[in-house]
Formats: structure tokens, C-alpha cells, sequence
């Protein structure tokens, strides 16, 4: 009795029935590699199964799997050929080991049996048939694989495999196993019917008489397939369309597509051998009608494609003059597989001509395209887009925009008539499909061309109608914002006649296109799929902030922690602006001065300054930020915010100590910053450090001598100092250099006439008062004049 596990071989053999890559269930179940890694686990139970019968039996069945195992392996082709030889004849020796060896048990045991001895025959057969099964299969499999180039060994084989097929036939009594070898005796025979003829009438009777058997037997079907093949094998194409006929019919699962593709390869091989034209015309119609059921299906019609391929010599000769759409179109997807893309495209193309398959239009357009076709290409989307109802209608409108736009942009946008093309081609696509899937991009490159004309209105217009989450809609945003930007410079150029009524609208429109803009950047940067793309985002956003920024800047009652946050390190995140860092770092310092963030204030100014290094192209800058940080803190400490004016003075120094250290590496020239250096002096007065503030004047009057600032500046530390002889000096010295319209100059009279009064010099004092107010009755500001008043009415009226 054979176990259950030795039985079912024939999925191996239908392997050669057509070409592997069509028939579905034959999976690799392992690699060679692992083959031989169960081959090495059984080798060291080889030497007990010769003697033990239960070893023998597990040996037996391991091996059965592994010859299993090989048949898939051997029938992909994958393998290196040596290596599965080598593999091939290990499993041959180790079954035919068992073989032999169980044989000969069963044979002494039976000579003990004749010599009225007693003896059980049954396992040791057993053992021997379950070996021989699979022994019998792997010689059929290194005929028609390994072997089927040397004809002398393969035939070798084949009756082997066909003697051991035999014996077993001889020896099991259920049908059921005996259709099992019959079926592998049967295959075996047709293979060797390559070599002797004759064999052919041997394959033919044992496939008849499993076929006897009825439909309802395991091996009916392969039974057929094996009587197919071996008619075809033998040229009697007209009986193996017969019975493929039958076959594909009824087939399913993994083996439909194999049936298919040797249903096919029986009819076209039936027709080419048929002398008779309607039987030609028959066999053909057959085909013709078995591919156009396969067509729906995605392998069922590669299938199909591949069969053409391969049976029909010059597919262009036997479909090339059909008006058979089905034929066009088949013919047209064979000429593709086959690489001859022009010879598919005439095809596609008068398949899609007929109505059945318009989308034949788009893939013989595609080919021109990318065969540089480009006259093909233009006819037949200009021939696409006049059919609104083809499925393809919007790509062609839009392609006929993109074709001449793209060239227009390789003639490095200045060829008129590609310019005069791609906006007739846009203009029309809009007007077809105001809403189509390509009309971001259309909107955006019409509103650009507008833009760089200068129509900024027309341009805006076109940039609002680019919608949604699109690759077009971050940069429509921000291109709409900059044509309200532009409006807005026009516009305040526009003095004599007065900015529009709208100003108003439009600002705030480009103050909330910008807010949007920077919005949409995160996911535009994740959508990005290009460097250049993410470049393009990203420099854009830093775009968006500054002109955002310098609106906002602008505005009567300014955001000044939005400005901040906006322009927060925004020098290190947007490098390509950096001809626009000198207005961003101003209008940081406003809001951080604003909101009175003295520590940012000192660290982005200090940050400023020693980024300024090396050059002087910032000097004037460094210049007039110093001085609003002065006055700012002057105008504090005349409101009484002594702290305030001691940050502001921090802040002065953090700039001015730029200029401080430029002189003194000789990079600069003490005598032309005198007023700077004099206020950075103050500073230092301010801050309590009174020595460096002298050094500071003292390094300036030595420069000029005449320096009012500097003079004036020691003149109020030996004032401090109570040194009032060097004190009434310096100060003579700032009212005979001061312009009258300087304020040190009523600085230098004022503090002039305080000394003498501390000297007790009253008369001096009191006609310097006076004569100064009577030459000069401003006193030139109101901080000073009231302390003149103070003074005067004190020291010299109230005493009278």
C-alpha cells in the first residue's frame, strides 16, 4: 500500500506544458540552499534506516517531501545547474539506497518463505514502493530539465523512471495508486517520444486508459492535459485543439492561466500547420474569441499577449489589416511588450479611432511624446481635445497648453509665437474647464505672465482662482500678496494725485494673504518633493515674513510682539534675504524697544555689531540706533524713569563700543565720530563707569581739540568732581565752539553761570543769564529753558 504522501506528482509535470511564468500554485516552496540543509539533517539516519525498518519508513517519507521540494526548484530554472545536479543525484543515491536496499529485504524474505521459513514481506515493500515513487518522478524531472540537452543520458532516465513506474503497477492492487504510476509511466513515454516515435502510441494508451476511469478520478485532468500535449508533440495539432478546447473550459484557479496559454499555443500552432483556409480561418476565429473573453481579465490577458508573442510569427502580417477593433487593439499591446513603441502606437491609435478604446489616444500620445514625436504627439491631442466626451478630453487640452509652454521655456521664454501658443492653448483650457484638475496651474502661469507685466490686478485675479491644498496654491498666495504689495508701493508713489480710496482694503487683503502664505508653508515644505521645490517654499516663506513684517511695521498702532515674533532669527533661517537684513534688524529693534525687552534688545544689537565687523557698509545704521537709544533714554530720564534711561544707555553702549573699538585698532578716526564718541562717553557717565567716559573725551579733544561734544563732556566730570577752574574752561571752551544753535551751547552758558554762583560770583552769573536770554529768548528747548528759569528767578530775580 503506498501512503497518501507519495501520491499527487502531476502539478510537477504540468510545469512543462507551457511556459512556467503562466501557471499559478506552483510557488517555491524552498530554496536550494535550505533542499540541501534537509538533505544534510537526513543523511545521519541513512546508515540505521538499511537496517531499521521504523527509521527506514521516516527516512522514506522526508525523502518523498524533499523530491517534492526539487521538482518545483528544478522547474523555475532559477538555480545554478551544477549546484542542483549535485543536489539531484545526492537525492537519487539516498533513494535509491532505500530502494535497493528494501528490494533485496523483500526478495530474502521471500527465498525464506520458499524454503518453508517464515517471514513478513509487506513493510519491506512497502518501504521499497514508497521509495521507488518519488526515485521514479526525480528521473523523469533530470530528463526533462537537467538532462534535456544530453539525449543519451535523458533517455537513460526516462526508462528508469518508466521501469519503476512498471514494477509498481505490477505489484499495488488499489486503481487509485495504479493510475498514479500509470499517469507517471505515461508522461514519461511522451518525453521519450522525442527520441523513439513509437512511444508516443505507449503514452497514448495509458493516458486513454486513465481517462476510462471518468472525471470523478484524481488524475482524469492531468490525464487529459498529458494526452494534449503528447498530440501537439506529434504535430496532430487539430486533436490538441480538441482537447485543450475541453480543457480550458473546464479549468480553474492556478491552472486557468496555463490551460489558456496552451489552449492558444494549440490553436495557433493548429492554424499555422493547416493547409485548409477555412480550417485556417476557424482555428484563428477560436483564438481570436478565446483572447477576447480573456480580456477583462488582468493575467488572463497577459496571457493572451504573451501567446501572440510567442506562437504568431509576424503578429503585423496575421492583425496589422483587420478592422476587428478587438485585433487593433490586441495587436497594439503585443507590438508594446515586444519594445516597438511607434509600431504600438499606429495601433492604439486605430483601436481608439473606432470608439471602442478611446483610451488608446492617450497611450499612443504618451508613446510620441517620449519618442520625441512631437509632431504626432501635438495632432493627436489637438484631435482628443475637439471630443469633449473622450475620458481624456481635459489631459489633451491641458497638454496642448504644457507642449509650447515647455518649449517657450527652453528658448529661454523669448520666442513670441511659443508665448502667443501657450496662452491661446491656457485661455482655452480655462474656458472649457473653469474648474478642471489642471486649473491651478494654468490660473497660476496666466497670472504670473500678468504679474511680470506689471498687471497686477489681472494678475491677482487669475492668482484667487487657484483654490485648495494644490503644489500651485502656496505660491498663487503668495504671488496674489505681492501684487497687492506692488499696488501698494504704486501707490504711495502716486503723491500729486493722492493714494486710492481702497488703500485701506488693499493693505489689509496683502497683510492677510501674507498671514496665510507663511500658514501654508509647514505643509507646503512636507509636500515639497524636490530640493529645488523645498528651496522654493522655504525661500519664499522668508519672502513672506519680510513684507509681512514691513506692513506691519507700517502700521499706526503696530503688533510690535507679532513683528518680533516674526523676525526671530530670522537672519540664520532665511540667508538668501540678506539684502533685506538691515530693514529686518531695524524693525526688530522697534519692537523689542516697544515692548521693552532690554536683554533681547542688547543681545540682537551686540549680535548686530559684531556681525558688522570688517566692514563700514553698517556704520551709518550702527549710527542712528545708538542715537534713538540716546533719546530714547534722555526723554525717560526727563519723565523720571532713571531705570529706563540706564538700559537705554546699555543699549547705546552695546552699539556704540563698535566705533569705540575701531578706533582704537586704528580702523577708524577718533576726529570724525566725535558725536558719537561724546554720546558714548555719556553713556558711560550714565552707567557709573566715569574713568572710561574721561578716556573716551579725553582720546576725542585730542583728535580735535575744538570737539564741543567731547569738551563738553569733561567739563560735566570735573563739574561732578567739584574742579571747577578746569570745569569753567572746558566750558568756555564749548561756548566759543558750539554753534549758537547747538543746545551745548546753552548747555555751556548754563552751567557756566551755576559755577560762578557756587564761586559767589553772583553779578557774573546773573548777566550771563540775562544777556543770553535777551540775545536768545528761546533758550533753544523747553527742557532747558526751564531750567533757566528756575535759576534765574531763584538766583537773581527773587533776591532783587
Amino acid at each position: 500500500m503506498m501512503p497518501a504522501a507519495n501520491r499527487h506528482r502531476p502539478f510537477v509535470v504540468l510545469l512543462f506544458l507551457v511556459s512556467i511564468a503562466f501557471l499559478g500554485g506552483t510557488a517555491r516552496a524552498q530554496s536550494l540552499a535550505q533542499l540541501n540543509r534537509e538533505l544534510d539533517s537526513i543523511q545521519p539516519q541513512m546508515s540505521a534506516a538499511m537496517s531499521n525498518m521504523s527509521t527506514a519508513s521516516e527516512v522514506t517519507s522526508r525523502l518523498d517531501a524533499a523530491e517534492a521540494a526539487f521538482a518545483k526548484i528544478a522547474a523555475e530554472g532559477k538555480a545554478n545547474r551544477d549546484q542542483i545536479a549535485a543536489t539531484y543525484q545526492r537525492l537519487d543515491d539516498m533513494l535509491g539506497s532505500i530502494y535497493t536496499t528494501y528490494k533485496q529485504k523483500k526478495s530474502d524474505c521471500i527465498s525464506k518463505i520458499d524454503a518453508g521459513g517464515q517471514c513478513d514481506y509487506n513493510t519491506p515493500e512497502e518501504i521499497e514502493l514508497r521509495a521507488l515513487y518519488p526515485l521514479s518522478w526525480l528521473r523523469f524531472q533530470g530528463a526533462t530539465s537537467l538532462y534535456s540537452t544530453d539525449s543519451a543520458k535523458a533517455k537513460k532516465l526516462l526508462n528508469e523512471a518508466i521501469n519503476g513506474f512498471t514494477e509498481s503497477t505490477l505489484v499495488i492492487v488499489d486503481p487509485n495508486l495504479i493510475r498514479e504510476n500509470l499517469l507517471g509511466r505515461a508522461f514519461c513515454e511522451r518525453e521519450l517520444g522525442k527520441y523513439d516515435k513509437t512511444q508516443y502510441k505507449n503514452a497514448i494508451a495509458d493516458f486513454n486508459q486513465i481517462i476510462k476511469a471518468g472525471p470523478s478520478t484524481p488524475q482524469y485532468r492531468a490525464a487529459q492535459q498529458g494526452l494534449a500535449t503528447t498530440y501537439a508533440a506529434m504535430g496532430e495539432m487539430d486533436k490538441a485543439a480538441q482537447l485543450t478546447s475541453q480543457l480550458a473550459a473546464g479549468a480553474s484557479g492556478g491552472q486557468k492561466s496555463g490551460m489558456q496559454m496552451f489552449r492558444l499555443q494549440s490553436l495557433f500552432k493548429a492554424e499555422a500547420a493547416a493547409n485548409n483556409a477555412a480550417k485556417k480561418a476557424q482555428y484563428r476565429s477560436e483564438a481570436v474569441s478565446l483572447m477576447k473573453s480573456m480580456e477583462g481579465n488582468k493575467e488572463s490577458w497577459g496571457v493572451a499577449i504573451a501567446a501572440v508573442k510567442q506562437y504568431v510569427h509576424d503578429p503585423v502580417a496575421e492583425f496589422g489589416h483587420s478592422s476587428d477593433p478587438f485585433e487593433m487593439w490586441l495587436l497594439a499591446n503585443v507590438l508594446y511588450s515586444k519594445k516597438d513603441a511607434l509600431g504600438a502606437a499606429k495601433y492604439y491609435l486605430a483601436a481608439a479611432r473606432t470608439g471602442k478604446y478611446p483610451q488608446g489616444y492617450k497611450y499612443a500620445a504618451d508613446i510620441y511624446y517620449n519618442n520625441k514625436r512631437l509632431d504626432l504627439f501635438s495632432q493627436i491631442i489637438n484631435e482628443m481635445a475637439a471630443h469633449p466626451g473622450s475620458p481624456d478630453a481635459q489631459w489633451a487640452s491641458y497638454e496642448r497648453y504644457k507642449l509650447p509652454r515647455m518649449q517657450w521655456e527652453e528658448s529661454g521664454m523669448k520666442n513670441p509665437k511659443l508665448e502667443s501658443q501657450w496662452i491661446a492653448a491656457a485661455q482655452d483650457y480655462i474656458k472649457r474647464y473653469p474648474r478642471g484638475t489642471y486649473a491651478d496651474e494654468i490660473n497660476f502661469r496666466l497670472g504670473e505672465r500678468l504679474q511680470y507685466q506689471k498687471k497686477y490686478a489681472e494678475a491677482a485675479n487669475y492668482y484667487k482662482k487657484v483654490t485648495g491644498n494644490s503644489d500651485w496654491s502656496f505660491g498663487a498666495k503668495f504671488n496674489q500678496a505681492t501684487c497687492d504689495y506692488m499696488a501698494l508701493l504704486e501707490a504711495s508713489k502716486a503723491a500729486p494725485k493722492g493714494p486710492p480710496s481702497n488703500i485701506g482694503q488693499i493693505r489689509n487683503e496683502t497683510i492677510s494673504l501674507l498671514d496665510e502664505t507663511i500658514k501654508m508653508a509647514p505643509e507646503a515644505l512636507k509636500r515639497a518633493g524636490t530640493p529645488a521645490r523645498k528651496k522654493y517654499v522655504h525661500e519664499t516663506t522668508g519672502a513672506a515674513i519680510y513684507m509681512l513684517a514691513g506692513l506691519l511695521e507700517q502700521e499706526p498702532k503696530q503688533n510690535a510682539a507679532r513683528i518680533a515674533s516674526l523676525l526671530d532669527g530670522y537672519e540664520s533661517n532665511y540667508p538668501s534675504m540678506s539684502s533685506h537684513f538691515k530693514d529686518v534688524f531695524q524693525w526688530r529693534v522697534a519692537a523689542l524697544t516697544q515692548l521693552g525687552k532690554y536683554a533681547e534688545l542688547e543681545k540682537q544689537v551686540s549680535d548686530f555689531v559684531e556681525r558688522s565687523k570688517g566692514t563700514d557698509e553698517n556704520n551709518d545704521l550702527i549710527k542712528v540706533i545708538g542715537l534713538n537709544f540716546w533719546k530714547d533714554g534722555e526723554a525717560k530720564k526727563a519723565a523720571g524713569d532713571e531705570n529706563g534711561f540706564k538700559q537705554d544707555a546699555k543699549l547705546t553702549l552695546a552699539a556704540y563700543k563698535f566705533f569705540e573699538q575701531g578706533v582704537e585698532q586704528g580702523k577708524m578716526q577718533a576726529r570724525n565720530l566725535t558725536g558719537t564718541l561724546s554720546i558714548l562717553g555719556q553713556a558711560y557717565i550714565a552707567l557709573g563707569d566715569v574713568p572710561k567716559a574721561k578716556a573716551i573725551f579725553d582720546q576725542v579733544v585730542k583728535a580735535d581739540p575744538g570737539s564741543p561734544d567731547a569738551n563738553a563732556g569733561l567739563a560735566r566730570i570735573a563739574q561732578a568732581r567739584k574742579d571747577y577752574k578746569d570745569a569753567v574752561n572746558l566750558w568756555t571752551n564749548v561756548e566759543a565752539t558750539a554753534a549758537e544753535s547747538d543746545n551745548l551751547w546753552y548747555e555751556a552758558k548754563y552751567n557756566l553761570a551755576r559755577i560762578y554762583l557756587i564761586q559767589g560770583n553772583v553779578a557774573a552769573a546773573c548777566a550771563k543769564l540775562a544777556q543770553t536770554r535777551a540775545q536768545h529768548p528761546s533758550l533753544g528747548t523747553p527742557e532747558i529753558r526751564a531750567r533757566w528759569d528756575a535759576l534765574q528767578r531763584k538766583e537773581c530775580l527773587d533776591r532783587k
